[in-house]
């Protein structure tokens, strides 16, 4: 952590050069670049993926009823125990608190008769506010076949903390699965839209609501008898425990963009060829400028254990489809590890949507074996946007999966990226990509764009009016040969509050973290890492960001040619530039 010369309001007033600081010269910025030897950080600016709560498959709900004693938490759930689930709450989704210990029970526990005995799997829960429940959807391994035979389960709580109990509405009771089999056959059968197998098994089930209403379930219809592979399946359900059999529906085919196109053309290449998996569905809708909706259903491929375990999107225009996966230069990774390229990210996947204020964010699981995978899951959050591809299509970006420093959630936070809000100049290309909102990430996404200049150059956001600041951010390029090695200097226009005096301030030489940020087996980025600089307040009319376009760089990051010897970088670029203040 690096500390520079106090530029204390109370400091330049004693010895009278905050008014002085118009000048050429300045004074120099007291700053924070949170570059701290025992991983600490601001957590009242910043959170990060530190990978701190145990849970697979995570699922988030907000509790949105006044009348219950946990509104205004976010709740989890997530594969957890043998044969049952916890739950964990969270008022900001940074931190969360297992249930299980405040209460002293787990969310739900397989009473003796239940149909599952094993393989308690990825639980979800949905909040039906005219029967004022809690639902528990869930799949488990069916008591009464000697087969692989995991099947849907149903339970109900009146707090989202449970006790969750198997449901008897329907004609249900512990010893039932949701789904009738012989109804399912049928319908299935009717359809034509999948092969009868010895036994029908389905695992992660995802409740939804449209827009009009209608509730659905999506779910996987897993591997099974002669059906090696798995599929996502949606249904319309007439309440949450009568699932309306004639809308059964297959929605994807592993290992193509569509179900009914088995050519070659429509392989989707980037589910492995041994991938036997499309797995982890969730439904997120966007409404258009006509009132319509695109509908994107999100999924995981790849398999949990390995490190490409990813989540990818297909898009249509009505619930139940048909959907088509986007390609990967299309945005179809959602999130991923950029074909295992990545050393401090693995198996990013199975996940689930939440909407807080003006932010969406995705929750998703990884492993804590950032480099191999195939180990315990725990559970991460970040940023998504809604742009448009190359193609002019809009889609979904997550800012991530990320392992650094990000703003906290907006609705939580006292400072906010006001970046947007400045006018932004500086010569070079893609100027707008600085304040977009988009991490650029991954080396097959073109249409996220990085500022990039062919020389030392300055950026200069200027904002209508002063501003309440404390602190900049200005995110690396996501390739190695682009990268500033660090900021040569910031600028910035300032004054007290009651505007007695004002001045310049700078900073010289913000550090990037190298160390933490550069892929310690290639010479490659971690992306999604800045320079970063915390000060007290002040108020900010202009901002100026210096970038070095380097004549030579440190030894631990020279850029050599194919027989190691030195070149010279050509281009240097930015990212994002985030600016936190009021």
């Amino acid at each position: 952590m690096k500390k520079i010369i106090c530029l204390m309001s109370a400091f330049l007033l004693m010895f009278g050069i905050f008014a002085g600081c118009g000048g050429e010269t300045g004074v120099p910025l007291s700053y924070d670049d949170q570059i701290n030897e025992d991983g600490s950080f601001n957590e009242n600016l910043f959170y990060r993926n530190d990978l701190e709560t145990a849970v697979a498959d995570p699922a988030v709900i907000y509790i949105d009823d006044e009348n219950s004693t946990e509104y205004g938490y976010y709740y989890m759930f997530g594969t957890s125990d043998a044969s049952s689930f916890r739950a964990w709450r969270s008022k900001t989704l940074e931190h969360w608190e297992d249930m299980s210990e405040v209460v002293g029970y787990p969310a739900f526990y397989a009473p003796d008769n239940c149909f599952a005995q094993s393989t308690f799997w990825a639980p979800e829960v949905i909040y039906d506010a005219d029967l004022d429940k809690y639902f528990m959807f869930f799949s488990g391994q069916n008591r009464n076949t000697t087969e692989w035979g995991v099947m849907l389960g149903v339970a109900e709580a009146d707090e989202p903390y449970g006790p969750y109990v198997m449901t008897t509405r329907d004609g249900h009771d512990a010893t039932t699965p949701l789904f009738d089999a012989d109804k399912m056959y049928k319908a299935i059968e009717e359809s034509g839209m999948g092969d009868p197998t010895e036994i029908f098994t389905c695992i992660d089930p995802h409740p939804y609501v449209a827009p009009d209403g209608q509730k659905y379930l999506y779910f996987v219809r897993d591997r099974a008898g002669s059906e090696q592979k798995t599929h996502i399946w949606g249904m319309k359900m007439n309440t949450w425990t009568d699932p309306d059999y004639s809308s059964v529906t297959r929605l994807t085919r592993t290992g193509y963009y569509t179900v009914d196109d088995q050519s070659e053309e429509n392989i989707a290449t980037y589910e492995g060829t041994n991938n036997y998996i499309n797995e982890g569905p969730y439904i997120y809708e966007s409404l258009q400028s006509d009132g319509s909706y695109r509908y994107y259903l999100t999924l995981s491929i790849n398999g949990y254990t390995d490190k490409t375990y990813s989540v990818i999107q297909a898009v249509g225009n009505s619930p139940l489809g048909p959907f088509t996966k986007l390609k990967e230069e299309d945005g179809g990774i959602l999130i991923g590890t950029d074909g295992q390229s990545w050393d401090h990210i693995s198996g990013p996947g199975h996940h689930s949507f939440i909407r807080i204020g003006d932010e969406l964010y995705v929750l998703y699981h990884e492993h804590i074996d950032r480099l191999n995978g195939n180990s315990q899951r725990y559970a991460a959050i970040d940023r998504v946007e809604i742009t448009h591809n190359a193609k002019g299509e809009e889609v979904l970006y997550a800012n991530g999966p990320t392992w650094s420093l990000q703003p906290r959630v907006e609705e939580y936070a006292e400072y906010k990226n006001i970046a947007g809000d400045a006018d932004v100049s500086a010569p070079g290309e893609n100027v707008d990509a600085l304040t977009d909102k988009l991490l650029s990430l991954y080396s097959y996404i073109d249409y996220v764009k990085e500022y990039t200049a062919d020389r030392t150059t300055t950026i200069t956001l200027t904002f209508d009016d002063y501003r309440e600041v404390t602190g900049i951010m200005i995110y690396n390029s996501k390739y190695f040969d682009r990268a500033f090695v660090d900021i040569a200097r910031i600028e910035v226009d300032c004054r007290t509050e009651d505007g007695a005096y004002e001045g310049m301030a700078y900073i010289d030489d913000l550090a990037f973290d190298w160390d933490f940020y550069r892929n310690e087996y290639a010479d490659a980025m971690r992306p999604g890492g800045s320079a970063v600089a915390i000060f007290d307040p002040l108020l900010v009319k202009e901002i100026r960001i210096t970038v070095e376009l380097p004549e030579t760089r440190p030894d631990n990051i020279q850029l050599t040619d194919e027989e190691g010897w030195p070149i010279k970088q050509t281009q240097v670029a930015v990212s994002e530039i985030v600016v936190l203040g009021k």
